[in-house]
């Protein structure tokens, strides 16, 4: 974040007003002593500095799963990001570097009436590729319904 905020030319004082901080806060993420930003605070930053939200990440690679069950897929979402990027079942199986199909099988089940699991790194390859957090395409707890059969949707 540091080399991005110093190409904008802003100060960290300056960054951190910009994103509605106090005055310290760009200064301690610089020093990565947050480790936890709020999804609203990455958008803003994405927008100041006109970079995608994977250009602001240290970690490349998807986070180990802290569960021992994959999470739920929230098939409703991933379908409307996809429409909103007028993208195809099949050209998203393709960005996202998954089996031929994937997409397809997922938007085919009725989220009503069954639940869908993925493993972390197709859910993280799905929000990569549809450039949003992976917490957007993941159900939560409160979401989750323990319905047969799961059907895991993987590369």
């Amino acid at each position: 974040m540091r080399e991005l905020r110093e190409q904008a030319g802003l100060s960290q004082e300056e960054l951190s007003l910009m994103v509605g901080q106090s005055g310290t806060w760009a200064e301690e993420m610089e020093r990565e002593s947050r480790v936890h930003v709020l999804e609203i605070i990455v958008q803003k930053l994405t927008k100041i500095f006109g970079v995608e939200i994977s250009d602001l990440s240290t970690f490349p690679d998807p986070p180990l799963p802290t569960v021992l069950e994959e999470p739920g897929l929230a098939v409703e979402k991933l379908r409307a990001l996809r429409e909103e990027a007028s993208l195809s079942q099949e050209q998203l199986d393709e960005l996202a570097e998954l089996e031929p199909g994937s997409v397809a099988r997922a938007e085919s089940v009725d989220p009503a009436s069954e639940e869908i699991h993925a493993s972390v790194d197709t859910i993280w390859k799905l929000a990569m590729a549809l450039k949003v957090s992976p917490t957007i395409l993941t159900k939560t707890r409160g979401d989750l319904h323990q319905i047969e059969p799961r059907r895991p949707v993987d590369s």
